[in-house]
């Protein structure tokens, strides 16, 4: 436990980057004056809050992408283009349509709301005008070593499809090119949209064929169930900040690099993942499974190195000359018990809860 923390604290001082400020492409086409376009994720966490919020999703999410597996020739401001043009195929078919708000035909689907009717028919122009879908070999069978599965540039034309990691960020992005404030909300091994203006809020399921405005009930139990704990943390079922917006795509990085064998910047992607969210308990996990403190997924690693360092124990001392201890468990106190160490996902080694 103290190496994966030692870990998950080394790798937050890698980033000492001068913080740098984004105007998304629709907004304006030049960079404010005396700040840097990012180009990096590195870019990103070296932003303040206020400044990461200013960043548009879809390059945030492509920037975590950059670099892997499924990503080697991105071309980010072509992809940023392409967001751009199918943005701008929306609105005439929205307005067309915005009468279904009042129609008695459509009452039940949209309860009498134009955004409803907004974001159904912004999702059907992507869906069945400019063939953006689920990548079918993935419904039953998914596989994190292809970064196209995971980032939204696996679904521009000719790509293979997204899944449900990748589905709602380009949703997002178009909806926030429309001036649409929908946010990203995390369910268990799940994203989903949602319209939160402050005044009105619901569900946007679109990660498959279709759209649905689900109720958060719906994802208590779907597609896995969520614990009384889960919802008490505060990370499932809230509307994303940019921060965990950002933690999210970080996650989904260390996940891939995880899954090609690259355990190096699999944990630093997990260490910054955890810093901007340090609620998060899964990527607390996955830190924990790719510093080789806790036993994970078995995958076929085309490394044998990174295969044969997994099976260790525990990572080899990083103070040479200390005598190496297996590493064993925390007895949990009684309830009610102080957490030892604050901060810690609770639910875990070492944790509260």
């Amino acid at each position: 436990m103290v190496f994966a923390a030692g870990i998950a604290v080394g790798a937050l001082g890698l980033f000492g980057v001068q913080a740098l400020r984004f105007r998304p492409a629709h907004l304006a086409s030049a960079p404010v004056a005396g700040r840097a376009i990012p180009t990096s994720y590195c870019d990103l966490l070296a932003m303040s809050p206020d400044e990461l919020a200013k960043v548009d999703i879809a390059l945030m999410n492509l920037l975590c992408a950059k670099g892997l597996p499924g990503a080697e020739d991105l071309d980010i401001r072509a992809i940023l283009k392409q967001i751009d043009e199918w943005a701008k195929r929306c609105p005439p078919e929205i307005e067309r349509h915005l009468y279904r708000a009042q129609d008695p035909r459509y009452a039940d689907l949209f309860q009498g709301s134009e955004n409803r009717v907004r974001i159904y028919l912004m999702v059907q122009v992507l869906q069945e005008d400019l063939g953006v879908r689920y990548n079918p070999d993935r419904i039953y069978t998914p596989d994190f070593r292809d970064a196209r599965d995971m980032f939204i540039h696996g679904m521009l034309p000719g790509a293979n499809g997204g899944t449900c990691a990748s589905m709602p960020v380009l949703y997002t992005a178009v909806a926030r090119r429309l001036g649409y404030p929908v946010k990203l909300v995390q369910a268990r091994e799940h994203l989903f949209c949602r319209w939160d203006d402050g005044q009105e809020r619901f569900n946007i399921e679109g990660a498959g064929e279709g759209l649905s405005f689900y109720p958060d009930e719906h994802y208590h139990t779907w597609p896995k169930p969520l614990s009384q704990a889960d919802l008490a943390s505060g990370v499932f079922l809230t509307s994303m900040t940019p921060q965990q917006e950002l933690a999210n795509f970080l996650h989904d990085r260390g996940t891939c690099l995880h899954a090609n064998g690259n355990l190096v910047e699999a944990r630093v992607a997990f260490a910054e993942s955890l810093r901007l969210e340090p609620r998060s308990a899964n990527t607390f996990t996955a830190l924990l499974v790719v510093c080789g403190v806790r036993g994970g997924p078995r995958h076929h690693y085309a490394n044998p190195a990174a295969d044969a360092w997994l099976r260790q124990m525990m990572p080899p001392d990083p103070q040479p000359g200390r005598p190496q201890q297996p590493w064993k468990p925390p007895v949990p106190g009684p309830p009610g018990t102080p957490n030892p160490q604050p901060g810690r996902p609770p639910g875990y080694p070492g944790g509260g809860g």
